[in-house]
């Protein structure tokens, strides 16, 4: 979305809406509405994964927000936040905690559903769709986003986390199939836990079987 002519995307995870307390948040939040608006585009986006969590009381603070609900296969979610974590058990709950939560945004509207696999299948679709929903026009440079390099992160001249790194180097890269991976990094009863009760359902719900 950085690409497009009317969108200013934050370079950065801004985690306004995580435990920050509430002097914070509302510092973060004015100084993000300022950049926004010294931008001159008419549409501000934002990345902080965690806040999937807290989606309600942005809808309180921000009632015009629009949700963008990215969702992939949780078995290869599991699979890629397993290496990171050095837990399949960790990275399983907290699939499952995001998913839910994503699950019920959606159920409660201004939400639009992102899947990995449909941006693969069809990268253009995917994209038109939703720019369709965030109402701007589709612009087909957003698919040439990797010959552009951008910056990732907040403190760039510091050294970089791992992270951070990890990022910077998502954002600029082209298109990547990575589907599928768990067939071969996840252990056989890592996989069984989604054949049952509540991740089940999740994985219905998204579309996965």
């Amino acid at each position: 979305m950085a690409e497009h002519s009317d969108v200013f995307s934050v370079p950065y995870e801004t985690a306004v809406f995580g435990n920050a307390n509430r002097g914070q948040r509302w510092g973060k939040l004015a100084w993000l509405l300022i950049r926004a608006q010294l931008s001159g585009k008419p549409l501000w986006i934002e990345k902080t994964p965690g806040h999937i969590l807290h989606t309600d009381t942005i809808s309180r603070v921000m009632p015009n927000a629009k949700f963008i609900v990215a969702t992939r296969d949780g078995r290869d979610t599991v699979a890629s936040l397993g290496k990171r974590y050095g837990s399949f058990e960790r990275a399983f709950k907290r699939w499952a905690k995001d998913s839910t939560a994503s699950k019920l945004r959606i159920q409660n509207g201004s939400s639009f559903l992102w899947r990995y696999e449909d941006f693969i299948e069809l990268p253009a679709r995917s994209i038109e769709d939703l720019c369709s929903f965030l109402g701007i026009s589709y612009d087909e440079a957003m698919l040439d986003y990797h010959k552009r390099p951008t910056a990732w992160g907040q403190k760039a001249i510091r050294k970089m986390s791992e992270h951070a790194s990890r990022r910077q180097a998502q954002v600029n890269q082209p298109i990547r199939d990575y589907r599928g991976k768990w067939k071969h990094e996840l252990p056989p009863e890592v996989v069984s836990w989604f054949d049952h009760d509540d991740a089940r359902e999740l994985m219905e719900f998204f579309g996965y079987r």
